[in-house]
């Protein structure tokens, strides 16, 4: 009876092994789909593959350091900016998973071949446009760096897919007049001040009026998850509205 103990033993603790195998794998996956939903809150990844072409917006920060030119001690350094920058191009590759997942785009540039790997849940990457769709055979084009001209032409695709996505919902009609603060509705911070600037969407009064078709295509391109109704976005637009008409009528009717 106790030799049989050890024997009786193993199994279990491989079974504990397993388990904890297990525990770890759900905690690394738990923390990959948070920072995938991070980045998703901010911006949307639309649906693309190898052979489209797309515009990626890129974020450059510029240096922080203090201006050389200003010889006084201690001087005040300047704030960092960030600008844009679009690279578009053909993708030839798409590789990985998850938060690890990446693309290549290629694109001539001078007559020189140049190639950029983009992470898709990058943090610096602004926007991804897809310009045009290709019709390809292959996962991975890189048969494209030994042709030039015609023959690294590829054909648009016009297939019922493609149509399917080319009609896709990209935003509304570009009203009149300057941009207004939609910061002021509790729930839009700068980030997504500037992502509903992007789908033509910079005034109150569009917010006030909002259908139910616009808060389901608003809801699903960048990604809110219900918060456009959770958060009153329409019933805060049109205190707003009414608050704003009521200063003007108050004016108005004010002697000088």
């Amino acid at each position: 009876m106790t030799g049989s103990a050890p024997n009786d033993a193993k199994p279990i603790l491989c079974v504990i092994k397993k388990q904890n195998g297990i525990n770890k794998m759900n905690i690394i996956q738990e923390l990959d789909r948070e920072q995938m939903d991070a980045i998703l809150s901010k911006r949307s990844v639309p649906e693309f593959a190898p052979g489209d072409t797309v515009k990626v917006m890129v974020k450059v920060i510029e240096s922080a350091d203090a201006d050389p030119k200003n010889k006084k001690k201690g001087g005040a350094p300047k704030e960092p900016t960030v600008r844009f920058q679009a690279y578009e191009g053909v993708v030839i590759a798409r590789s990985g998973s998850g938060i690890n997942e990446n693309f290549t785009v290629r694109k001539i540039s001078y007559g020189e071949g140049v190639e950029r790997v983009f992470p898709v849940y990058s943090p610096y990457i602004a926007e991804i446009e897809v310009v045009r769709r290709g019709k390809v055979r292959r996962a991975k084009l890189y048969y494209l760096r030994g042709r030039r001209g015609k023959a690294a032409r590829i054909f648009e695709r016009t297939d019922a897919r493609a149509r399917r996505l080319n009609a896709a919902w990209k935003g509304f009609k570009k009203p009149k007049g300057e941009p207004e603060d939609l910061t002021q509705i509790k729930g839009i911070d700068v980030d997504l001040q500037n992502r509903l600037k992007h789908l033509n969407c910079y005034k109150i009064e569009q917010i006030a009026n909002f259908s139910d078709e616009d808060i389901a295509n608003l809801d699903e391109t960048l990604n809110l998850n219900g918060a456009i109704e959770k958060q009153d976005w329409a019933g805060q637009a049109r205190r707003l509205v009414a608050e704003l008409t009521a200063a003007e009528v108050t004016a108005e009717e004010t002697p000088t």
